[in-house]
């Protein structure tokens, strides 16, 4: 994903992360459940936003092509939503579904199950009152995320959480190469923002794929 447009590229996934349109300031509450909710697991060698992505190995990307996801599902806090495939608006922004009750995958990024990082977005909260990830906070460590498409289903594994300032995300981490397939969960968290028109923070969902 990162080669010869890596500059062009960092510029549009850094857009995306701050125009992830939808969040709304319908309740502060989404600002108190973003606070203090930062974890890792100390059995994973996770990537967090505070470190590089390992470099690629050609072998281990061409033995998983990974899936177009149709379906997410996360039974601990009872998600259930069609998955979107969308790309970037004309302004150069990544798209978002306009139904606060599905989600998106970052169609030219990597796909589930395929050695890299998944993104799939969605917004926390509405107009008219909580969205598809309003309860995302309350993930733990070790809960399940099941991705289906083309026949396949894929279960992911939580191992870390964080909620980013925007200007400290570092989006070469959560949209780059890992050495074995992951799923990166976006929202909106933090304090709304008038001047920006959405909330300040990201909230970051880390998960690595298991076998079942």
């Amino acid at each position: 994903m990162f080669g010869k447009n890596a500059f062009k590229t960092k510029r549009l996934i850094l857009l995306s992360l701050v125009l992830l349109a939808g969040c709304q300031s319908t309740k502060d509450e989404v600002s108190i459940r973003s606070e203090n909710i930062e974890f890792s697991s100390k059995q994973s060698a996770a990537v967090t936003l505070s470190h590089r992505p390992a470099a690629e190995n050609p072998i281990n990307a061409a033995k998983r092509e990974g899936v177009k996801p149709a379906k997410v599902s996360i039974p601990a806090i009872g998600v259930e939503a069609a998955v979107q495939h969308l790309g970037t608006t004309k302004a150069g922004a990544m798209a978002v579904p306009d139904d606060i009750n599905e989600v998106s995958w970052f169609e030219p990024g990597y796909r589930p199950g395929q050695n890299g990082r998944a993104v799939i977005a969605g917004h926390v909260d509405g107009l008219d009152g909580p969205a598809i990830f309003w309860n995302l906070t309350q993930l733990k460590e070790g809960d399940k995320i099941i991705v289906e498409g083309e026949g396949e289903q894929l279960t992911f594994q939580v191992y870390a959480m964080e909620s980013v300032p925007l200007e400290q995300a570092d989006v070469s981490s959560v949209f780059g190469y890992t050495s074995s397939p992951e799923l990166v969960l976006i929202t909106c968290s933090g304090v709304y923002s008038h001047s920006m028109g959405t909330r300040e923070e990201r909230l970051f969902v880390y998960a690595s794929h298991i076998e079942e």
